[in-house]
């Protein structure tokens, strides 16, 4: 596991094209934004990403609408390669270092259960087309 660079742009996006068809995501993946989301993420001081050699992990700390403290918001997370847990608990030690409230992750509809690591379920999203 490291730090991703922008020489991992392109891979990501490839795998975030392949977690999109795993958790059956109602938008297609428009390639051009998600590079330079991914981009401006690994050059931010507030973004965090994260390779392996089949997976990544991509958050940023942000302020919630409630609190201007800063959470760490997962906003991509996918490893082929079984470094899934590796991922999380980097992205954890980065946002605990940064000082946030919590941390926030997603998973598909029938994905993970988190609470076993310490997760609690609190939202569900519910998308319409």
């Amino acid at each position: 596991m490291r730090l991703a660079t922008a020489a991992d742009v392109l891979r990501i996006v490839g795998w975030i094209e392949e977690l999109r068809d795993a958790v059956n995501g109602p938008i297609p993946v428009d390639r051009a934004h998600t590079a330079n989301t991914v981009a401006r993420l690994i050059a931010s001081p507030d973004g965090f990403v994260a390779v392996t050699g089949g997976g990544f992990i991509a958050g940023c700390l942000t302020p919630t609408l409630i609190n201007p403290g800063l959470i760490a918001q997962e906003i991509g997370w996918f490893s082929k390669d079984k470094t899934g847990l590796q991922l999380l608990r980097a992205f954890e030690e980065w946002a605990t270092e940064r000082g946030a409230m919590l941390i926030q992750l997603s998973t598909g509809a029938d994905g993970l259960d988190l609470s076993r690591l310490g997760y609690r379920l609190t939202e569900r999203a519910w998308v319409k087309q």
